[in-house]
């Protein structure tokens, strides 16, 4: 019995450690389709979060939008985000200390721009910029992938 106390605290960090190191999965080809369509959505406003830079880049941030979870980007990826109509707040998780906030309208559709520092074993820095729409539209369509945004209980991969 004593064993098993000893050992459960340390399974317990392990745990957070492979949930605190997860990739967010690609999304499915027709989703990537229908997302570069750029269509606005009824009762809400939705934001595009790009990383535009080369795919060899190693860094990447976990990205949090009014405190919820988005995912964690990657070079040559994208999100597209539903939001609330207001002000909204875009934000990189952990000792990375970059936000943007971005007030939104019902049926609008608004482009930003991340450019991560860093490399895997040294803290991030994320720069969050709004771009115009034909340059975000033209960015996401040269270059990038969407990524699924993550969901309360789903299963995240560790890296």
């Amino acid at each position: 019995m004593v064993r098993t106390l000893k050992v459960a605290p340390a399974l317990v960090l392990l745990l957070f450690l492979l949930v605190g190191c997860a990739s967010t999965p690609e999304a499915s080809l027709q989703s990537d389709a229908e997302a570069k369509r750029f269509e606005s959505a009824p009762r809400a406003a939705i934001i595009y979060l790009y990383r535009g830079d080369a795919p060899g880049a190693s860094s990447t941030s976990t990205i949090w939008v009014d405190g919820h979870i988005v995912g964690q980007s990657l070079p040559a990826t994208f999100f597209r985000v539903p939001v609330r109509p207001g002000r909204n707040r875009i934000s990189a998780y952990a000792n990375d200390q970059g936000h943007l906030d971005i007030d939104t309208r019902e049926g609008g559709i608004y482009f930003v721009s991340m450019r991560v520092a860093g490399t895997d074993e040294t803290p991030s820095s994320t720069v969050f910029r709004s771009v115009a729409p034909e340059v975000g539209k033209t960015e996401i369509v040269r270059c990038c992938t969407m990524l699924e945004t993550w969901r309360p209980g789903q299963w995240r991969a560790p890296l």
